[in-house]
């Protein structure tokens, strides 16, 4: 397995409701419906980019512990595997040929703010890893960064 591990970011909201956001993945659901069309040709747009190809994602659903797609036909899914409340939530592939794991750690630092941590550990064949690890770099920051903008 290889580790990623972002910066250390601030969020703008109380501990406990970040952990409420993060460990129900149905909310985002919510906000997956409430998107603005602009805001979803802009992170489709780069996904693409990143992906150096096309890349489309379709029949996106969301219950409490999981998160349900289908990339390029393929189905795939994330899912809930761990809950510490309110300090950390750890997420795991479901049918995807990639197994990797993504944990959220959440740190009071004052009254409105808290201290995330985004840690991605993924198992790619050593062979593979000259070609994609410095692309998997970026991806524990950018999900970090990501974190710092959703409404808690």
């Amino acid at each position: 397995m290889a580790r990623y591990e972002s910066k250390v970011k601030e969020v703008n909201a109380l501990q406990q409701n970040v952990y409420n956001r993060l460990s129900d993945l149905s909310q985002l659901q919510v906000m997956k419906d409430n998107m603005p069309p602009e805001l979803k040709e802009t992170i489709k747009a780069k996904l693409q980019e990143q992906g150096q190809g096309k890349i489309e994602i379709s029949n996106v659903h969301f219950d409490r512990d999981s998160a349900h797609l289908t990339v390029n036909g393929m189905p795939a899914a994330v899912k809930i595997i761990e809950r510490e409340e309110p300090k950390c939530v750890k997420y795991s592939a479901d049918n995807s040929p990639i197994d990797f794991t993504i944990w959220i750690q959440m740190l009071p630092q004052a009254a409105y703010q808290t201290k995330i941590k985004v840690t991605v550990d993924v198992d790619i064949p050593f062979f593979l890893r000259p070609m994609v690890g410095n692309k998997l770099e970026s991806v524990a920051e950018q999900i970090a960064e990501a974190l710092t903008r959703i409404p808690y």
